[in-house]
C-alpha cells in the first residue's frame, strides 16, 4: 500500500479506557513523534508509514488501544530487527562525535584537551603523547607527565592536530596511532572492559594491540571499522568527498550507512585493500593497490605510484599548513610515480618536484602561499 500523504487523519479516542491501554497508548504515540523529529529520508519516512499502514488495515475494527499498540510493535520489530539503528539509543559514536563538533577551534599548536576540559599544549612539529597507568597518567613529548581521573564514569580526551604538525598517540592498551596533519581524535580516558572505541576526523594509522574479547572500533561520519588486532589507515578529511580505508596487515570489517532505516552495510577486506566509500553516491568500492603510496606518509614521505599532481599538492598543503596554487590547470591530471621525501622545510620539497617535474615554484609575498607552474625557458 503506497502512503499518499505525508499527513496522517487523527484516531478518535474511546470514551472508555482502562489505565494500562491509556498509557500504552501516551508511550505508542511518544514513539510516533520522536521518529517524525528524526532525520530520515522522505523514503525511509514512505517505507516506514506503508509498513505501519499495512498492520493497521489489519486491525481496523479494534479500539484504539490496540491500533496505537499493534502500529507501535510495527515500527518497533522494524527498528530491532537490525535495519537501522534505535532512535532512542544513543551509542558511544554518536557521543565521541559530539564532543569532537564541541572543539571547533583549530589551535595553532597540536592540543589535547582532558575530560575535565584542561587542555595541553604540545608545541612540537611531531608531537609524542603515551597514556600510562591505564591512563591516569599521561606523558606528553617524554618531558612532562600529567594526571587525570579516570573513575567513574566514562569520559573522552581529545588530541587535535593543525594543518603543518604530526602526532603519535599511545593509548592505555598500547594501541598506537599516528595522526596526520589536519586531524581530529576523540577516544576514552581509558578503555572499559571489552570496549575499545575511538572517533576520527581526519587521517590516522592505527596499529592496534590485540585483544580477543575487545574488539577495536574506529569511528567516522560515513565508516565503522571493527579490528580485534591489525594495521591500517582511515582517511576521513571533511573537505574530501570520500572516507577511505587501507588495510596493511589482518583483516577488518567495515560498515557503512550505519544511520539508514532499512540497513547498514557490512564489507570485510583483506590486506592490500583500499576500500573508499563514495559519500554522493553512498556506495563503497574496493580495490587492491599498493599500500606504501596511502600510509608512508606516516615515516616521512610519500610513495608516489601514478598520482595525480592536483592530488600531491593537496597532501603537501595538508602536510605544511601552505597554499600550493597550479598555474597552469592542465597540469592538475599529470601523474607522477618514485618517492617523494618530507624535508622539514616545504621549499625544499617543492624542489624536490621541480626536478623531478622541469615545473618551477614561486613564493608569493605571503610566505605560506607557493605557485608551481611551467618553466617559460625552453631547452
Amino acid at each position: 500500500m503506497k502512503r499518499k500523504s505525508n499527513k496522517q487523519e487523527p484516531i478518535p479516542e474511546p470514551e472508555h479506557l482502562t489505565e494500562a491501554e491509556r498509557v500504552a497508548g501516551e508511550r505508542a504515540k511518544l514513539l510516533f513523534t520522536t521518529l517524525r523529529n528524526e532525520a530520515f529520508s522522505p523514503t525511509e519516512k514512505d517505507a516506514l508509514w506503508n509498513q505501519v499502514e499495512e498492520t493497521i488495515s489489519r486491525r481496523k475494527q479494534r479500539s484504539f488501544n490496540t491500533f496505537w499498540i499493534a502500529a507501535a510493535a510495527s515500527v518497533t520489530l522494524l527498528l530491532l530487527a537490525g535495519v537501522g539503528y534505535l532512535v532512542f539509543y544513543e551509542d558511544s559514536a554518536r557521543v565521541m562525535q559530539d564532543v569532537a563538533a564541541k572543539a571547533k577551534e583549530i589551535p595553532e599548536e597540536t592540543r589535547l584537551i582532558l575530560a575535565d576540559e584542561r587542555a595541553v599544549s604540545l608545541r612540537k612539529d611531531h608531537s609524542s603523547v603515551v597514556y600510562k597507568d591505564n591512563g591516569a597518567l599521561i606523558q606528553v613529548d617524554s618531558s612532562s607527565t600529567i594526571g587525570q581521573q579516570v573513575a567513574g564514569d566514562q569520559q573522552f580526551n581529545t588530541l587535535i592536530v593543525p594543518y603543518g604538525k604530526r602526532s603519535v598517540l599511545t593509548l592505555s592498551d598500547g594501541t598506537r596511532i599516528w595522526l596526520n596533519s589536519g586531524s581530529k581524535l576523540v577516544y576514552p580516558s581509558h578503555f572499559g572492559k571489552g570496549q575499545r572505541e575511538v572517533y576520527l576526523e581526519g587521517q590516522a594509522y592505527f596499529s592496534v594491540t590485540h585483544a580477543e574479547n575487545a574488539p577495536f572500533y574506529v569511528h567516522t561520519k560515513d565508516m565503522e571499522v571493527k579490528v580485534l588486532g591489525t594495521e591500517f589507515d582511515v582517511s576521513a578529511y571533511d573537505d574530501d568527498p570520500y572516507t577511505a580505508t587501507v588495510l596493511t596487515k589482518g583483516s577488518v570489517e567495515l560498515t557503512t550507512q550505519r544511520q539508514a532505516l532499512f540497513g547498514s552495510k557490512k564489507t570485510k577486506i583483506t590486506p592490500g585493500t583500499r576500500a573508499v566509500f563514495d559519500q554522493e553516491r553512498a556506495a563503497l568500492q574496493t580495490q587492491q593497490v599498493d599500500v606504501r603510496e596511502y600510509v608512508s606518509w606516516k615515516d616521512g614521505y610519500l610513495e608516489l605510484n601514478s598520482a595525480p599532481l592536483a592530488e600531491i599538492l593537496k597532501k603537501l598543503s595538508r602536510y605544511y599548513r601552505v597554499d600550493i596554487e597550479l598555474k597552469q590547470p592542465k597540469l592538475a591530471g599529470v601523474t607522477f610515480r618514485g618517492s617523494l621525501e618530507l624535508q622539514e622545510d616545504i621549499r625544499k620539497t617543492l624542489e624536490g618536484i621541480s626536478l623531478t617535474t622541469g615545473l618551477i615554484y614561486k613564493q608569493e609575498p605571503n610566505e605560506r602561499r607557493y605557485v608551481l607552474e611551467e618553466s617559460t625557458i625552453k631547452p
